[in-house]
């Protein structure tokens, strides 16, 4: 239960809405005009460390960790040098507050001053010169949402740092690795002027962290003067703290929280990032916990929870603004700020310990969307921790995902990376294993292709039949083919077409991130970096990875599927007539889409005929595309997982030989669609785990429902845990459970004041319920409550 100070703090949270800020804006400008001229990575160095030691520090009541990104509770900055001030920031300022996805409030005066200092980056943005960079066709395909391009407005890299480097050393440690190599390297040409630059710009943002540190200490001070004995105490210890860390190795448990957080401060104010992870944050975590909690005794376990969920609330106070699209597509306020706990030490032996059991303890008190927990698990696992997981499941938390340690330790390897590596693999990004702790760049998002927009094409003989324009490859009359294996080859051209077309997009933006907007801070702190004297966005990192996602994944083998049933198998209906059919969305045509959607099998039953259409297909895709460098010398990876953009993604596509009317999301991420699994959830994991996951780099995202009530009790929660086990025991990598039913999620609809802490799970990441848009919310609802496991 939680304490008085945990309660009121939690309760401010939820009282509260984002807010965006003008501060970092007018510093960053000023900072902009004062160190232009200098090389690009000490450039951009001094810009964040100016912001760092003019910025408010502000220290709020109750707090026991401290830092924020702004100067205000819940506030997000913008960052122009990466998003439009014309397309983006300054068309949708008025829309901020009132628009019906993500919203943000903004004072009088904070818009006032965002407006004016807005003027100044007009056209200079990364999203401006993007549209120059990319080929014409490529920006007409993100225009109509066939396929998506990363880094046209956002940074390069997820960063799942070396926090065990970093509670080994502190800041002090790289200051000093970098001074050393700097005056071990002689500059003998373009090449090793570039490693000197970046270590220097490491060494200033280094400083401009541990000067922030001190303001904070500073601030901590003023506020004892004023405050009672027993806040004065805590105030002068956290004052105390800050003087240590970052500079420091830390000294204690609360120190060593202290250090993680601002570091992970400093990520949100050098760039505008997500996905930053914690790691395995029960490992590097547990010398501090055993040394204060277990050995010395300096503090209990209660308080030690206590300090722990004041860090989970701090992880509540990151956002990243976006646009209307992309706050559709990546609905509710998403920051995928993972913990990992449980797995496998580098040498094969269970690493649980009790702070694994602690982290999941503070989730469940606090019940907030960050940090989102995840569960490794092997065979050596402690059925406590997994049945500790599995209630905060039954019990409706949406939290902890699960993953297969097995299966990921795969993927691991086929980075490139050591079994030592696979074995201390942790999430870079939203699902994706990570090589070696802190060793891996997971360039986010490289693109989408939308399936439906492929069927289509093939349909159509490359004409978008919502526009009349010819956008994909003409592989021919499909009246023309002769069985279905015509038309998966069609479709296959057709999907590589357009990946190539995302990597392409992606390689040019890669190029321009590298040599323009290189991150100095995240990369540093990411193994590989300063040994090699290279940022992220150059190949820095032991491991770099570029993800390509999927929309509509089961919408295409369902539709492939019942083509080949209702069209070449029994003859039910002429392609020439699907055609007919689709383009007119089933107008006058019910029965022929009910044929459709109940004759040939779909996705998510344990049906071998169509689930090895979904395996060849995915099969074929990361077959190929795994095979394809990035611009700075990593490997493209391919995962199954959509976010929300299969909402978007379905609104610009037409009816789809599956049954799905035009218009309507695809299924979600590498789920079945909708409502299609009807045969209870061991058929529909057996379903997606024979995709052959571990041959997918980047991993699959699987979301299931239960009815509460088919899961009441100790048999509800040991149905919860076989429906996992057999996932994974057939080859899963991760499954993350909602268990809510329709009458709640359709009431919070009604009356959202009365769910403010509704959580539900979207993708690889939480969200209440409530503040997601209708549309985001309808494709929850629309999964298949399973009621009992059969």
């Amino acid at each position: 239960m939680l304490n008085e100070r945990l309660q009121r703090m939690r309760n401010k949270l939820f009282d509260s809405r984002p807010c965006i800020t003008a501060e970092r804006l007018v510093l960053q400008t000023e900072a902009y005009q004062k160190f232009a001229g200098e090389a690009v990575p000490i450039f951009r160095a001094k810009v964040v460390r100016y912001i760092m030691e003019h910025m408010t520090t502000l220290l709020m009541d109750d707090e026991l960790i401290v830092g924020t990104p702004t100067n205000k509770y819940r506030g997000a900055s913008l960052f122009p040098e990466f998003q439009s001030s014309t397309e983006f920031y300054l068309p949708e300022l008025d829309a901020f507050p009132v628009r019906k996805t993500d919203p943000y409030d903004i004072s009088p005066e904070d818009r006032e001053t965002i407006s004016r200092t807005l003027e100044y980056w007009k056209g200079k943005s990364m999203q401006d010169m993007s549209k120059e960079a990319l080929p014409p066709e490529i920006c007409d395909r993100i225009h109509d949402d066939i396929i998506t391009v990363g880094l046209t407005n956002g940074v390069s890299g997820e960063t799942t740092c070396d926090h065990e480097k970093l509670v080994t050393v502190g800041l002090k440690g790289y200051i000093e690795e970098c001074r050393e190599n700097i005056r071990n390297t002689v500059s003998c040409g373009r090449e090793d002027q570039g490693k000197i630059d970046f270590w220097k710009a490491c060494i200033i943002q280094s400083e401009g962290l541990i000067e922030y540190a001190r303001r904070m200490a500073a601030e901590a001070e003023a506020q004892a003067a004023c405050a009672d004995e027993k806040r004065k105490k805590e105030l002068l210890t956290i004052a105390e703290n800050c003087r240590v860390v970052p500079e420091n190795p830390p000294r204690s448990f609360q120190q060593a929280l202290q250090l993680i957080w601002f570091v992970h401060v400093y990520f949100h104010i050098e760039v505008c990032t997500t996905a930053n992870g914690f790691g395995r944050f029960d490992q590097y975590m547990w010398p501090f916990y055993e040394k204060d909690v277990l050995i010395e005794k300096n503090i209990t376990k209660d308080e030690a929870l206590e300090m722990l969920e004041c860090f989970y609330l701090k992880a509540c106070e990151v956002f990243e603004v976006r646009d209307k699209w992309y706050a559709t597509s990546f609905a509710g306020y998403p920051m995928w700020e993972l913990l990992v706990v449980g797995g496998q030490t580098p040498e094969g032996e269970d690493a649980t310990n009790e702070l694994s059991y602690l982290c999941l303890d503070a989730a469940s008190e606090l019940q907030t969307t960050q940090p989102v927990m995840a569960v490794r698990v092997w065979e050596g696992t402690p059925e406590a921790l997994i049945r500790k997981g599995c209630k905060m499941i039954q019990e409706g938390q949406a939290n902890p995902g699960f993953f297969n340690d097995n299966v990921a330790m795969q993927m691991a390897l086929g980075k490139g990376c050591t079994m030592e590596e696979a074995r201390d693999w942790t999430i870079v990004g939203c699902i994706q294993p990570g090589p070696g702790g802190g060793g891996t760049d997971g360039s986010p998002d490289a693109g989408y292709v939308n399936m439906g927009k492929m069927l289509e094409f093939v349909l159509h003989n490359g004409v978008d039949p919502q526009s009349g324009k010819l956008m994909g490859l003409e592989t021919g009359d499909p009246r023309a083919f002769r069985n279905i294996e015509e038309f998966k080859d069609a479709l296959k051209k057709q999907i590589l077409h357009h990946y190539k077309m995302v990597t392409t997009g992606y390689n040019i933006m890669q190029s321009m991130h590298m040599t323009r907007y290189p991150v100095i801070f995240a990369s540093m702190v990411t193994r590989g970096c300063v040994e090699a004297g290279r940022s992220v966005q150059e190949g820095g990192a032991r491991y770099s990875t570029a993800g390509l996602y999927i929309t509509g994944a089961a919408n295409m083998a369902d539709s492939i599927a019942a083509i080949d049933t209702c069209v070449f198998q029994d003859r039910d209906i002429t392609m020439a007539e699907l055609i007919e059919a689709l383009d007119k969305n089933f107008e006058g045509e019910e029965r022929l889409r009910q044929m459709l959607l109940n004759k040939p099998p779909k996705f998510g039953n344990d049906n071998a005929y169509v689930d090895g259409i979904y395996r060849e297909m995915m099969q074929f895709i990361a077959q190929n595309v795994q095979t394809w460098p990035d611009a700075r010398g990593g490997a493209y990876s391919f995962n199954v997982h959509s976010q929300t953009v299969n909402v978007s993604h379905g609104a610009v596509c037409g009816a789809t030989p599956d049954g799905r009317r035009a218009g309507e999301a695809f299924c979600d991420n590498a789920s079945p669609m909708m409502g299609r699994d009807t045969k209870g959830p061991t058929a529909t994991v057996k379903s997606v785990a024979s995709m052959g996951q571990a041959s997918f780099h980047d991993g699959a995202l699987f979301n299931l429902r239960f009815d509460p009530k088919g899961v009441e009790g100790e048999k509800g929660l040991t149905s919860i845990e076989g429906v996992i086990k057999t996932y994974f025991q057939h080859g899963g990598e991760h499954i993350q459970i909602n268990v809510v039913d329709d009458e709640t999620l359709r009431e919070a609809q009604r009356t959202p004041e009365k769910y403010k802490g509704l959580m539900v799970r979207v993708a690889g990441y939480m969200a209440y319920f409530t503040e997601l848009d209708k549309d985001a919310q309808d494709t929850i609802i629309y999964r298949t409550a399973h009621f009992k496991e059969v």
